[in-house]
């Protein structure tokens, strides 16, 4: 019962004069996600609702961790971060002033502009992905059954020959769609098994707390940034930018 009161509350929270003046960027962020959507499943209304119910969700993360990080800020007992650079030791920042890193990057509309054209990039890269495999994918599966299986073919080419012109088109664009998605599912599972960076993919949010801690530092550098600090004489590496 208390989680419910708490959703309920986050939702109102949601929907207040300080959050509705910010509508641009809501409306933004929904028709950004709900197109995609609503392509997948073929229903606006479907598409809309899941879509809601995303953006309420990711507007309660941040809330979180906006609580996270004020709470790291106002600290009194915080400790130190080692900063390295490119695994050289470049100096050191408090736990608060990176924090207040992160939640100055967290905060700016900029980044997430940056990081939603950049999973635009991603995307026309999959869809490229795709378009090249589609064709590839074909070829191979008729060599495949001409080689193993020759009679398949020749079904095939039989059922052809008795399908209408209308039919076929009917056919040939539910093939299309049939292939599209299983082909997007693959390419979405290659992301996953050789990293996103192949296709194009940058954490833009890491990589704005990473240019503030280098200048925090004064390294003028270009590299991977890793913070990390001694507990009970053991290293703990919890942040790598």
């Amino acid at each position: 019962m208390g989680k419910l009161v708490s959703l309920w509350r986050h939702i109102r929270q949601a929907f207040t004069w300080r959050n509705l003046k910010e509508t641009r960027y809501w409306q933004t962020a929904f028709w950004l996600l709900c197109l995609p959507l609503w392509w997948f499943f073929g229903n606006l209304y479907l598409a809309g609702s899941a879509t809601l119910v995303l953006l309420l969700g990711a507007d309660r993360l941040y809330a979180q961790c906006m609580r996270a990080l004020n709470a790291r800020i106002e600290a009194k007992d915080g400790f130190v971060w080692d900063v390295e650079v490119n695994q050289v030791k470049v100096g050191s920042i408090a736990d608060a002033d990176y924090a207040r890193i992160r939640r100055r990057v967290f905060s700016d509309v900029r980044v997430y502009v940056a990081q939603v054209l950049n999973l635009l990039r991603v995307a026309s890269n999959s869809f490229d992905y795709c378009y090249r495999a589609i064709p590839l994918g074909l070829f191979w599966i008729g060599v495949a059954l001409a080689v193993f299986s020759p009679e398949t073919i020749s079904s095939v080419l039989a059922a052809l020959q008795t399908l209408t012109a209308e039919s076929i088109k009917q056919h040939t664009l539910s093939m299309a769609q049939s292939a599209l998605a299983l082909l997007m599912l693959l390419s979405v599972a290659l992301h996953w098994m050789f990293g996103l960076s192949r296709f194009g993919f940058v954490n833009r949010f890491d990589e704005a707390v990473g240019t503030a801690v280098r200048k925090h530092c004064g390294v003028a550098a270009d590299g991977s940034v890793v913070l990390s600090r001694w507990v009970d004489d053991v290293p703990v590496f919890s942040d790598v930018i």
